[in-house]
């Protein structure tokens, strides 16, 4: 399926709950696009800037304002018919968005803050104003069967960083793994520092991210270490850099589906995971020298027939 066209049909999903009450299903988004929910809504809210609630929220303003000036209808009627419980609520919300009251509005026909629908199509995925980060390799391997070893937390991309990546080297994971697995380590990746390893998707912003490395799958597991197979299968390995590390995360997935859309293949989502490698030549070293960094990007991938 074509990137902007999934996008653009999600809006049209979310203009369609607009004029009613209905809370988003998170479900239907990720059938839509074909990637796991959480994903998408960190696109959504790189490239509009803002949530996908908060989009809704913004819109069905918009769309108030409108009735409220134009029409006869009563406020609270208005209110509810776009999901507010209580009047006071919604004159809250009302003021916060348009800086003027519903009842001004009518009365005095107040200027509205409108908020237009977004469109996917108006967006320039690669090297558009609000990509940061560049597309410098992408190629496609065959990867044997193996899993992946460390410490695994739920959390969700905003906590990641500090949660897992900060306990990890506080924890001295890598120097543990390091020390009980080295000769089991996979040899079909560039020497790295370590990796997160994103999968089971679930709710709006929850997924496991095991912080580790690696490796075969006959390898034992260190004491209080966490162990999930992985299978056999085609990887695209996308290197992607920018001036740091938040430019690359922010866009990354955009450049990486753009990139594999393509090249003949697609993302496979049955067995999907996500992973980001932290090389020492071109993460670790760059940082050292105050140089652009490339981050390693590893996905599951099929041809797309």
């Amino acid at each position: 399926m074509n990137n902007l066209n999934a996008f653009e049909s999600v809006v049209e999903y979310l203009e369609n709950i607009v004029q009613s009450s209905d809370e988003v299903d998170y479900n239907i988004i990720s059938k839509i696009v074909s990637c796991p929910a959480p994903l998408f809504q960190r696109i959504f809210t790189y490239v509009t800037g803002i949530s996908i609630n908060e989009y809704l929220r913004r819109r069905r303003l918009t769309l108030a304002g409108h009735d409220i000036r134009n029409g006869n209808e009563k406020i609270i009627d208005i209110a509810t018919k776009y999901g507010f419980n209580s009047h006071a609520s919604f004159t809250r919300a009302f003021k916060e968005h348009h800086n003027v009251s519903p009842s001004s509005v009518r009365k005095d026909g107040e200027k509205l803050n409108d908020h237009p629908r977004t469109s996917f199509t108006d967006i320039r995925i690669v090297g558009g104003k609000r990509i940061m980060a560049e597309l410098k390799k992408i190629e496609y391997a065959q990867f044997g069967s193996r899993k992946v070893v460390g410490m695994m937390k739920m959390t969700s991309f905003q906590k990641a960083g500090e949660e897992c990546w900060s306990a990890a080297f506080k924890e001295g994971v890598f120097d543990k793994i390091q020390q009980e697995v080295e000769q089991w380590f996979c040899k079909d990746i560039d020497d790295y520092v370590g990796l997160g390893h994103m999968s089971k998707f679930e709710g709006k912003d929850n997924f496991q991210y095991i912080i580790g490395k690696y490796v075969e799958l006959d390898a034992p597991v260190p004491e209080n270490m966490y162990a999930e197979d992985i299978a056999s299968g085609t990887v695209a390995k996308i290197w992607i850099e920018a001036d740091n590390l938040n430019d690359i995360i922010d866009s990354a997935y955009l450049i990486c589906f753009e990139a594999i859309e393509k090249t003949g293949y697609k993302i496979d989502f049955e067995n999907f995971y996500w992973c980001d490698v932290y090389t020492y030549d071109r993460y670790c070293k760059p940082i050292e020298k105050g140089q652009k960094i490339i981050l390693d990007y590893l996905l599951p991938v099929i041809k797309d027939e």
